[in-house]
């Protein structure tokens, strides 16, 4: 039996007489459920729900920290409500930068590493061209800015990180777009107005939190290797993560429905009519061009990306196995 690479890290972590202890926020997220069963054969996960930590409180994670010795830290919480933020400035910004830079702080004081989630929509959504991490950041709405001004305070802090950006994420649980148009199908099986002048990779959170997995057992298996720790810390920095491939809501909407159509999931297709952005009254702009480059993930971890298209029909399997079993 060949053993998964995450195994093999931990029993050499074991074998060691030391396991990684991982502190992770918003674990109780559509990304944050995946990460705790992924980065489990890494070491011990503390994964505080919202009620043993309330993320809103500077003085509450303060305290945690302090509290609980990590190596390594995760923050996959965030206020990703993108039109309410618009209003709710104050906290947007405190979860998606103050903390943030709390995390940094410390992993820069404690000189542990620090892998945070960020978004396509630090983006103006310009050209149709697919956003390197070089690229310049230029946010149309509070959420974008919120985001980046986190993913500023981890660049100066100085603390080792992975900063990871990601793109349309969605899952089997939880308040997505994919779970929002089975819904509507099944409730106005007539017709739906879809926008279909954004583009992006629409991406399944468990297949992210995969690809994270992998890229921090090379990251601690360098370190554990080498003995050496800039070896690793060559690895800090920005990386796009996302499905490969691209299309529009409309697109994804469609392939949605014809998939869950064929897995018995849907009775009826229902009509979809294309509409532009700006015929929705939304608060918050969005960008029209989210496709993000992944060229240098798959470079620098030698990793092998999957397309949108199998993450889909990953999901709806889910969702299918689901509705067999009840649970």
């Amino acid at each position: 039996m060949v053993l998964p690479q995450s195994t093999l890290l931990s029993l050499q972590l074991s074998e060691q007489g030391f396991m990684v202890i991982i502190g992770l926020f918003g674990g109780g997220g559509q990304l944050g459920r995946a990460l705790q069963r992924d980065l489990a054969p890494l070491g011990d996960v503390l994964a505080p729900t919202r009620q043993q930590l309330d993320l809103s409180n500077p003085a509450a994670v303060r305290q945690w920290l302090q509290q609980n010795r990590c190596d390594l830290l995760v923050n996959a919480a965030a206020m990703t409500q993108v039109d309410i933020a618009e209003t709710s400035i104050g906290l947007a910004t405190q979860l998606n930068q103050h903390v943030v830079q709390q995390l940094a702080e410390y992993a820069a004081q404690q000189q542990i590493w620090l892998v945070h989630f960020s978004t396509d929509y630090v983006f103006d959504g310009s050209g149709d061209t697919p956003w390197l991490e070089t690229d310049e950041c230029r946010p149309l709405q509070q959420y974008g800015r919120t985001k980046r001004a986190g993913e500023l305070a981890i660049i100066n802090s100085g603390c080792q990180h992975l900063l990871i950006r990601t793109s349309w994420l969605y899952d089997s649980q939880g308040q997505n777009f994919l779970l929002t148009m089975l819904r509507l199908a099944q409730q106005t099986p007539t017709s739906l107005s879809i926008v279909s002048d954004q583009i992006g990779a629409p991406t399944y959170a468990p297949e992210l939190s995969a690809v994270v997995s992998a890229m921090l057992t090379q990251l601690l298996s360098t370190q554990l290797r080498t003995r050496q720790q800039q070896h690793a810390t060559a690895l800090s920095g920005i990386y796009h993560v996302c499905a490969t491939g691209h299309c529009s809501w409309l697109e994804f909407a469609t392939t949605i429905f014809a998939g869950a159509n064929t897995k018995g999931l849907l009775d009826e297709l229902p009509v979809l009519a294309a509409i532009k952005s700006d015929e929705l009254a939304r608060p918050a702009a969005r960008p029209k061009n989210s496709r993000l480059s992944t060229s240098k993930v798959q470079a620098t971890f030698n990793l092998q990306l999957t397309d949108w298209q199998h993450q889909l029909d990953l999901c709806l399997d889910t969702l299918k196995n689901s509705a067999k079993t009840g649970k």
